[in-house]
């Protein structure tokens, strides 16, 4: 039975986008439930990729690439979230499982 549609947030930058959409083609994969139309990717905008000119250390240093995310996750404003590994921070966020590699 199809529950709703599914939201995938990612980050904006082309390697994400990538990540976000191979992630879009496995759930096509291998569930009967959703078509193309039902996924959507929604490009969230992060203090990294808003402040891109500063000094990552400077702003705080880890999670400047994925907090923005996990708070929409969070806060069920997302269903998935999809980041490259190389952005997440070492400390999984409270409420939250790095699920899949």
């Amino acid at each position: 039975m199809k529950n709703k549609k599914i939201i995938i947030g990612s980050r904006g930058s082309k390697l994400a986008t990538i990540y976000a959409e191979k992630a879009k083609k496995q759930i096509l994969k291998y569930s009967t439930d959703y078509t193309n139309q039902d996924i959507e990717i929604k490009k969230i905008k992060t203090s990294g990729d808003i402040h891109q000119n500063e000094r990552l250390s400077k702003l705080g240093g880890k999670g400047l690439f994925s907090k923005k995310i996990e708070d929409e996750l969070l806060n069920k404003n997302i269903d998935i979230a999809v980041h490259a590994l190389k952005d997440m921070p070492t400390d999984e966020t409270q409420g939250l499982v790095t699920n899949c590699f």
